[in-house]
């Protein structure tokens, strides 16, 4: 992964942890998506209200 890839994916990630810009998620949980379109990558992620964690769950090369 490039230094600019992994600087984006943090970024994102940042932004992910808060749950004004992140789309909201099923209700009770479960996991949502995110996409680096300019790199071909799509995240895979976990938000827990009670203890406010934002979990990584995948990282995956788009086709």
């Amino acid at each position: 992964m490039s230094a600019e890839a992994f600087g984006e994916l943090q970024g994102a990630l940042e932004r992910l942890g808060d749950p004004s810009v992140r789309e909201p998620l099923p209700e009770g949980g479960g996991a949502g998506r995110h996409r680096l379109s300019r790199h071909g990558l799509v995240l895979g992620y976990a938000w827990d209200d009670r203890s406010r964690t934002l979990t990584l769950l995948s990282l995956e090369r788009e086709p």
